[in-house]
């Protein structure tokens, strides 16, 4: 079993990272990076001033061992935090709602007020990259005070508040910009930090971009907590037919609304979701070696064990009875 180290800090500057890190795993922190290499983990960390109210930080290592990082909330409604994506995977967890983030897909990027506590769970024996950019509203009052109403727009309710993007071509190569001349041997910083402004810069652009089209949704701490009951209904329905009209009336809000906030989340509709986990489970029960093909398509709520089947191989690219033929070789 993987070992797995918690570390408890406060959301908000590199600072509280590297105290943190320090903390668990020692190294040192010299000429504003933070660095560590031993047995367990390989860490490196760079923190750069982009202006007085914005401060990138870039952050790469792998890690023999599953990471937990617990992260309390700030409490200030105006300091936002962007966290990209650029290499692995993690998982967010807010109010015990898990969310994957990974490189390469639609939820690449987790913009948020830092109002609420997080935990990110870093998987080990994966190598990770990643920028964050963690800025406060007087930083767009004085670099781009057009961004204003984009800003209120997306933050101006002092609620807590998350969004999650889809980062751009333009977003990759910057970011690949960044890592690379944090390893140049001259103008390293300067060139670093450039690029920053112009992922930040960008970043705008795109969130304009994407209201004017109305293709960007957040969600509050109200909605990630409905949104969590409604996937533990559907992880315990399995045996039954769902519907977005039935679970949309038990949870007291619109289709349109329970449509939006679920794709919003899990980047896929609910009966895509549903189907997923339905086969998840089949192929935990056909692995286990203890139920025959037609014991557990009964027992998920295909009368039809041909319908199942097909579900079964469409998703998992394989057949039930493939499946049970494995175990069956295995004995």
């Amino acid at each position: 079993m993987v070992e797995k180290t918690i570390i408890k800090t406060k959301e908000g500057s590199a600072d509280n990272y590297y105290r943190a890190l320090a903390k668990a795993f020692g190294g040192k922190v010299e000429n504003g990076s933070y660095k560590v290499k031993n047995k367990d983990v390989e860490i490196y960390m760079s923190a750069y001033a982009l202006s007085d109210d914005i401060e990138m930080i870039v952050s790469s290592g792998t890690y023999n061992k599953t990471i937990v990082l617990d992260r309390e909330p700030d409490d200030d409604p105006n300091y936002i935090h962007i966290n990209i994506i650029k290499e692995g995977q993690l998982t967010q967890s807010y109010t015990n709602q898990k969310q994957y983030l990974q490189a390469d897909t639609t939820k690449g990027i987790f913009v948020h007020n830092g109002m609420f506590p997080l935990k990110a769970v870093i998987p080990p024996y994966i190598n990770y990259r990643a920028i964050g950019l963690n800025f406060k509203k007087s930083a767009i009052e004085t670099l781009m005070p057009e961004a204003i109403g984009i800003y209120e727009t997306f933050f101006g309710d002092d609620k807590p508040i998350a969004y999650h993007l889809q980062a751009s071509k333009e977003v990759e190569r910057l970011t690949d910009d960044i890592f690379y001349f944090r390893e140049a041997p001259f103008a390293s910083q300067t060139l670093a930090m450039a690029r920053g402004l112009e992922v930040f810069s960008t970043l705008f652009i795109g969130a304009k971009n994407q209201l004017e089209n109305d293709t960007i949704q957040g969600l509050h701490v109200d909605d990630y907590n409905r949104l969590l009951k409604i996937k533990d209904k559907l992880l315990s329905s399995f045996n039954q037919k769902i519907s977005v009209e039935t679970i949309a009336k038990e949870f007291g809000i619109s289709n349109s609304k329970l449509k939006r906030d679920f794709r919003t989340l899990f980047d896929c509709s609910l009966y895509q979701f549903y189907t997923h986990a339905k086969m998840d489970e089949a192929y935990r029960l056909l692995k286990s070696g203890q139920y025959s093909v037609m014991d557990v398509g009964y027992s998920l709520g295909y009368q039809n064990l041909s319908k199942f089947s097909l579900m079964f191989k469409k998703v998992k690219g394989i057949s039930p009875k493939d499946v049970s033929q494995l175990n069956t070789n295995l004995l």
